[in-house]
């Protein structure tokens, strides 16, 4: 009801502001949404951008609301009651995974042993882990759902520039994943598995293009990409394997600093000088920012957000949705 809510309250807006509700005048002259748009072309193209994505965005989680409701409906359960019983098949998460989730903690500097109680804190995690198995449970079912309930949502597709950018795979293939990304970003990290096992199970008919994405708030992440971009020139050959290296499971914030990053770059042949004297070119953060512009030209906010065949996915999503897309791709 509240998703229906907000939704009305929006067309009602467009509709309103349509109607010249909205103006001012000066001297007389009445200024309206029309000499905006001469006006600030560029800005009004945006505004009118982002109301549709949220509309769209709005549509579709109503979407997901009316087929849950139908599911509960048929099983004779409330919506609380279908929700809680998908969230109880999450699997407890193992002794192994919540030390392993303590261990990167302690290592990357967010977490001192000295000041927490290790017994309380793992509980903690445990209960974090807990909630993010289940919420996984949760995306499966909208999966499960969309094909029974024969979802369909008009296709987007966006051109995406993809000149001169890193590519895996085959240059050729149907597929083209273009991949939004932050190296210090946590959900590119996680990220990371679903990629490699799309890349597994369609071999050749992907080809998978990276673009840098740094997020301002995160401190450690525009080194990282100027050092992989330095990478990229001087042996290009070598850039997924540092790619690979600044996204390994088990990184902490070490491996994203200077000294970090150029050892790495050094295990691959290239000089510490070399490294250095790239990473003060003004040219390799000017080609990262134009990958941010691009990247805000697509409506990308946030990290990761792939393209797919230049169809938006945003976030760390179950490796579903990707599968979903990439039959329907390749099935065209």
């Amino acid at each position: 009801m509240k998703t229906r809510i907000i939704l009305i309250l929006l067309v009602f807006v467009y509709a309103t502001c349509k109607e010249e509700s909205v103006y001012v005048k000066v001297g007389g002259d009445k200024l309206t949404e029309e000499d905006v748009k001469k006006a600030f072309p560029e800005q009004f193209k945006q505004i009118r951008k982002q109301y549709e994505d949220r509309v769209r965005d709005l549509l579709v989680e109503l979407a997901h609301q009316r087929m849950f409701e139908q599911e509960a409906k048929e099983k004779g359960l409330t919506i609380d009651q279908y929700i809680q019983r998908i969230q109880d098949q999450a699997p407890n998460p193992t002794e192994q995974e919540v030390e392993e989730l303590y261990k990167r903690l302690v290592q990357s500097g967010q977490v001192k042993e000295q000041e927490i109680n290790k017994e309380d804190f793992k509980f903690r995690l445990f209960s974090y882990l807990k909630q993010e198995k289940a919420q996984e449970e949760i995306l499966k079912e909208v999966a499960r759902l969309k094909q029974k309930y024969k979802f369909y949502q008009p296709v987007e597709r966006f051109e995406v520039n993809i000149k001169g950018d890193p590519y895996r795979g085959n240059p050729n293939a149907k597929i083209v994943i273009v991949e939004f990304s932050d190296f210090e970003c946590p959900f590119c990290l996680k990220s990371q598995k679903t990629s490699r096992q799309l890349r597994e199970k369609y071999g050749d008919k992907i080809k998978w293009v990276f673009k840098d994405f740094p997020l301002d708030f995160h401190a450690l992440a525009m080194d990282a990409h100027k050092a992989a971009k330095c990478v990229y020139r001087l042996k290009p050959e070598k850039f997924w394997d540092y790619f690979d290296a600044l996204f390994k499971e088990n990184r902490t914030k070490e491996d994203l600093k200077l000294p970090s990053l150029e050892q790495k770059a050094m295990a691959l042949g290239i000089s510490k000088t070399e490294l250095q004297n790239c990473m003060k070119d003004p040219k390799i953060e000017e080609e990262i920012q134009n990958n941010i512009k691009e990247g805000t030209r697509l409506g990308v906010t946030g990290t990761p957000a792939f393209f797919i065949n230049g169809r938006k996915i945003s976030g760390a999503v179950p490796i579903t949705e990707f599968e979903t897309i990439i039959q329907e791709e390749l099935t065209n």
